[in-house]
């Protein structure tokens, strides 16, 4: 059994969002911050309350009285065989099916022809023949009361259209006996609209559980013999209590959760007051027979009760389950989470479905299904995405080097150059631009060699299909390059392919903006080992000074101008790495992103106005996300736009 579609309208900040599809295995529910994903897993646990959406759709005056009734219409998918187990769990005596009309397709195609016996077992068999059996209901509730269960149509598992004679609906009633054998128990016409399925529902009901982001009250409770799970999970110390006489199932269920939460060796559950049993938990070595040194789980990390609950549920049911969790990563370690869901996967009969805005999650859950919700314009609203594209989108992340859970929950992407961008140009937004991000991820583009090559299209197709349209992931916003050895031409191409996302440095790279003889003489001499004496800014500006008049280390069609252009156009990365083997007698190779931002933060705090340009480009792309062009009163104050210069050895 599981739920295979959903739709809710009316309930708290869903007005009428659209259909949801889930499947058997897992199914994500994404979004940000109250954007609904909770008010989502209220109506998909059945357990709710009536609570009528409020906006301007439903109240657009302060006086209006919106409708009064939340509902939701839910699809059950199950086998004809896992049918006939909820038939004998229900314990009702009679099921009742409704007939097909004469001359339908359906009933031709099975042999109905009249009202005979016969007919009817051939109807029956052909029912109990399907390869899976869908019930569609309806759940409503009025404001501020409970749920009653109906019809959105008759027959629930929509086989074919009702039989309805002059008002009257024409059905049979079956049994089913101990052996699983279905059998006729009578026939007739009826007024009233009810079927299977309507009469399975709160069977159907109890085969959903939803465990939420908050502490379980679940450490104690009355003792007794019942060995099937609450909904709601209130009788865990109960249900665990019985277990706990079949020492194989007791013993598998505390391995799993001690292989989740290491720190747990094993729980166990013990009598307190009449009738009243107490979940413990042993972080000690039972072997001690410390059980004195037991703490009850009210006592207890968080977590544990979820775990425990949910790990029943998978382990101990004969049956499939539909498993919703809210946040699991609000209760559990990470390390937990990713082995909890690693856990579930080895059992597929059942559906999970977690409403998660970690990517770690949903990396390691490999969903088949993700729903996006949002919250715009006082509504929410959920959108199903493409689960092939995201999973394409993940393996080109992965060719790219980017994680998913460096980009998941941005709301955009700054592209640069390299890992040492990546690093650098954050800490300049925050110390030199004066603004937060605020939103924006910035991340470094692994290859960018290909962006030189014929391939420069493909890969600019791979980043701005990464980030646009529906998706886990968010739209990018530039391209920051260096602008290295590029022809204005080759530039102009890049800009095209990128859809005029593409931004290049003033200076041939970033490094070249990290040519400070006192900054680099200051973090060289701060590395153990470097050398001995220490290293003087005037060592490190003679370095400097006598490559700028090489001609090897600039580009080759390049024309050299004077000291402050050639300082520009200079081959940075490669005077940096040879500074530090030179002075070092080879003992310290220069490491971009490390030393990198060694220097980046040298000069933030030291000589600011070296990363002017850095700073003023960085500043235009982040006003493409609508951020404020106003510098912060108290931000630092606007510099002379100037190409960046060496710095005297004095600094």
């Amino acid at each position: 059994m599981y739920i295979s579609r959903f739709q809710l309208g009316n309930y708290k900040s869903f007005y009428e969002p659209p259909p949801l599809v889930f499947v058997r295995g897992f199914n994500i529910i994404s979004g940000q911050n109250n954007s609904g994903k909770t008010a989502l897993l209220e109506t998909l646990g059945l357990n709710f309350v009536g609570h009528p959406h409020r906006s301007t759709k439903t109240v657009p005056a302060r006086d209006t009285i919106p409708n009064q009734i939340s509902w939701a219409d839910i699809s059950f998918t199950v086998s004809p065989r896992e049918l006939k187990e909820l038939m004998l769990a229900t314990g009702s005596q009679r099921y009742r099916i409704i007939k097909p009309p004469l001359g339908s397709p359906f009933a031709r195609n099975i042999g109905f022809v009249d009202d005979s016996e016969g007919s009817a077992q051939r109807w029956l068999t052909a029912f109990f023949s399907q390869e899976s059996l869908t019930f569609k209901l309806r759940l409503q509730a009025r404001a501020g009361q409970g749920l009653s269960w109906g019809l959105v149509g008759s027959p629930s598992y929509g086989l074919y259209p009702e039989q309805n004679v002059q008002g009257q609906w024409g059905y049979v009633d079956l049994a089913i006996d101990s052996s699983r054998e279905v059998v006729l128990a009578g026939a007739g016409t009826t007024l009233e609209r009810t079927d299977i399925g309507l009469q399975l529902s709160s069977t159907l009901q109890r085969h959903v559980y939803r465990f939420a982001a908050e502490r379980m009250k679940v450490g104690r409770g009355p003792h007794g013999g019942n060995a099937f799970l609450a909904q709601n999970a209130s009788n865990l110390p109960e249900v665990l209590s019985q277990l706990q006489h079949n020492t194989t199932r007791f013993r598998d269920l505390n391995r799993r959760l001690n292989a989740i939460l290491p720190q747990v060796i094993q729980v166990s559950v013990r009598g307190i007051d009449p009738g009243q049993v107490e979940i413990v938990v042993w972080c000690h070595d039972p072997e001690s027979q410390r059980e004195d040194l037991a703490v009850p789980l009210s006592e207890s990390g968080t977590g544990i009760g979820q775990v425990l609950a949910i790990l029943y549920v998978v382990m101990i049911s004969n049956r499939p389950q539909t498993i919703i969790i809210d946040e699991p990563q609000s209760f559990l370690h990470p390390g937990a989470v990713r082995k909890l869901v690693e856990f579930l996967k080895l059992y597929p009969q059942h559906q999970f479905i977690i409403a998660t805005h970690s990517a770690t999650i949903i990396a390691a859950a490999n969903p088949k299904t993700i729903t996006l919700a949002r919250f715009e314009e006082g509504e929410s609203t959920l959108e199903q995405l493409d689960t092939d594209a995201e999973k394409g989108i993940q393996a080109t992340l992965a060719e790219l080097g980017v994680r998913l859970s460096d980009l998941f929950g941005a709301d955009n992407i700054l592209w640069v150059e390299g890992r040492t961008e990546e690093k650098c140009f954050p800490l300049i937004v925050e110390n030199i631009v004066g603004r937060p991000l605020m939103g924006t991820e910035i991340l470094g583009i692994r290859q960018t060699g290909d962006l030189e090559s014929r391939d420069a299209k493909k890969v600019f197709e791979i980043y701005r299909n990464l980030s646009r349209g529906a998706s886990l992931l968010p739209p990018a916003i530039a391209f920051i390059l260096d602008e290295e050895c590029r022809e204005e031409a080759a530039k102009h191409e890049l800009c095209t392919l990128s859809g005029n996302r593409a931004e290049f440095l003033p200076g041939r790279m970033y490094e070249n903006y990290l040519l400070n003889p006192r900054g680099i003489a200051e973090v060289a001499n701060a590395i153990e080992g470097f050398r001995t004496p220490p290293l003087t800014p005037e060592e490190v500006g003679t370095a400097i000074d006598s490559r700028l008049n090489d001609p090897g280390y600039f580009c080759a069609s390049e024309k050299l101008g004077g000291p402050t252009d050639r300082i520009r156009r200079i081959d940075g990365a490669r005077v940096l790495k040879e500074i530090f083997n030179e002075f070092s007698d080879a003992r310290v190779t220069y490491e971009k992103v490390r030393h990198g931002v060694a220097l980046t933060e040298w000069l933030i705090k030291n000589a600011p106005e070296d990363l002017r340009e850095i700073r003023d480009l960085l500043a235009k792309v982040l006003d493409r996300r609508g951020t404020s062009n106003t510098w912060p009163a108290d931000g630092p104050q606007d510099m002379e736009r100037q190409p960046p210069t060496r710095r005297d050895s004095s600094g």
